[in-house]
């Protein structure tokens, strides 16, 4: 799976669909375990904020603003120039917004916007190093979630909030990621729109309008836009898809389901059922959220669809590509699957589909959630540069044309007109958004046995949520805290 996400990104200069959204919060939140985007904004993104004007009028003499990001992508697959800084037009929308978007701040500032580009996870480990020897080479650091976390606790990031040119609060940064990155009052990493390649690889769903013609499946739209898309639903649609094509008495890659899926994509239950996963009080300590009757029918309902229902066809994360081209071939109603799957493997589908959102637990559920990749990006500012004020107007001034300008060529020219096939999935698409979740316990794991405790469940063929506490979460919560006690010093 991890070559396969370098290998749409290469597609995004075709297509050019990555997107992040942003929208309004307190300067400083308080420590925090969840959040999710706020996209609010995004349903009119041709509307401009004009806010340059705020930070003044200012001359750094020539001086250079380097941006340090990755080059190649997973399985040594080329990125694009363009998920982080270009040197020329060449008529892709999206390629020429961000070309737009460093001219103009190149010359209203008088700085040069350079970028060097390495291996996958080579950005943190040089930023680590360099901050160690007290070198001032670079002014941003773009590396995947997974990674760059790393530069956090070795000291080597500098804290948003120490840049007073810099406001937070303001809608060209992600205001639901600042809310769960900020601890103590210190944020280190952001995600917003100067890095175009964040949420593309984010797990949602769809399904096949022809499967669902077929077997006399209706309304699902509705379901979703009146928030009564739940687990229950998606199992009532589901069970009556079942057919053994090839006749041959077994059910295997060769016949049709209500559901196909792998277990990670399963395991997303986790947050799409709005599961809490740690929680750190004021002076510091964490503590794990996951005993509980809410994650307890998480795991039921994860192992109901795993291992007790016949019309799912729940495969091994090694077995994703696979799946996705089945999907693609007809052979099941519903898909849990990635955004990028739209640039791949569906992009050329026959049949016709619709994009959803994982079901919600219970209609009870205030929304729809989802959560991204570990290869999406997050940006922060090296914890020494040679002139801060500097690299904080430049830094605010590339959030503020990002979203006033590359948001727009992203979300209506691509998306919204480019790759979803009706105005159902545009409005679907907005809930999509609004629902990402970027944990803190994500960002910053030390181990994965918290924030994929539904998939290794499954993994494990087991449902005995109290046994999988009892022998990982105390070695779990103990990583964290170390984590967390960075943010305390």
């Amino acid at each position: 799976m991890r070559s396969k996400i370098s290998k749409i990104l290469t597609l995004l200069l075709a297509a050019a669909i990555f997107t992040t959204a942003c929208g309004d919060n307190s300067k400083q939140p308080d420590s925090t375990s969840d959040a999710t985007y706020d996209t609010e904004s995004d349903t009119n993104v041709q509307t401009e904020i004009d806010s340059l004007e705020k930070l003044g009028v200012h001359d750094f003499g020539g001086a250079e603003y380097v941006i340090l990001a990755s080059g190649t992508g997973y399985g040594n697959q080329p990125a694009n120039d363009f998920e982080i800084s270009v040197d020329t037009l060449n008529g892709e929308v999206v390629n020429d917004a961000v070309y737009e978007r460093e001219r103009k701040i190149e010359e209203r500032y008088n700085v040069k916007i350079e970028k060097e580009l390495m291996a996958l996870k080579e950005p943190t480990a040089t930023i680590i190093r360099n901050v160690t020897a007290g070198d001032m080479e670079y002014s941003l650091v773009s590396d995947q979630v997974s990674t760059i976390s790393t530069a956090v606790t070795a000291g080597c990031l500098a804290n948003y909030y120490d840049f007073s040119e810099i406001d937070l609060t303001a809608p060209w940064w992600n205001q639901n990621a600042t809310e769960s990155l900020t601890i103590n009052g210190k944020c280190y990493l952001q995600m917003n729109y100067i890095n175009v390649a964040s949420p593309l690889a984010t797990h949602c769903m769809f399904y096949n309008k022809r499967v669902a013609e077929d077997y006399d499946v209706s309304g699902i739209y509705k379901l979703v836009l009146d928030g009564k898309w739940t687990m229950d639903k998606f199992f009532e649609l589901s069970s009556n898809v079942l057919a053994d094509l090839n006749g041959d008495s077994l059910y295997d890659d060769n016949d049709m389901y209500g559901f196909m899926g792998s277990l990670g994509a399963i395991g997303i239950v986790q947050y799409a059922f709005d599961n809490d996963f740690i929680e750190i009080s004021n002076d510091g300590a964490v503590s794990h959220k996951l005993m509980n009757e809410r994650m307890q029918k998480t795991v039921e309902m994860a192992y109901k669809l795993c291992f007790e229902s016949d019309f799912a066809y729940a495969r091994p994360i090694a077995e994703e590509a696979k799946l996705a081209t089945l999907y693609c071939n007809g052979q099941s109603l519903f898909y849990a699957g990635f955004f990028f799957d739209m640039l791949s493997t569906l992009r050329d589908m026959e049949d016709d589909f619709g994009l959803l959102p994982y079901p919600k637990l219970d209609e009870a559920q205030d929304k729809y959630y989802t959560t991204i990749h570990g290869a999406a990006p997050l940006i922060g500012i090296p914890g020494l540069v040679e002139n801060k004020e500097m690299v904080g107007v430049v830094t605010e001034a590339l959030a503020i044309e990002s979203y006033n300008n590359v948001r727009p060529a992203l979300v209506d020219l691509t998306i919204r007109n480019k790759l979803l096939r009706d105005d159902e999935s545009s409005q679907i698409y907005d809930l999509f958004l609004d629902g990402i979740r970027v944990e803190t316990a994500f960002v910053y794991k030390s181990t994965k046995d918290l924030v994929e405790c539904i998939y290794r469940m499954m993994n494990s063929n087991t449902s005995n949520l109290a046994s999988y506490i009892d022998s990982k979460m105390p070695a779990a919560v103990a990583s964290y805290q170390t984590i967390i006690d960075h943010f305390y010093e």
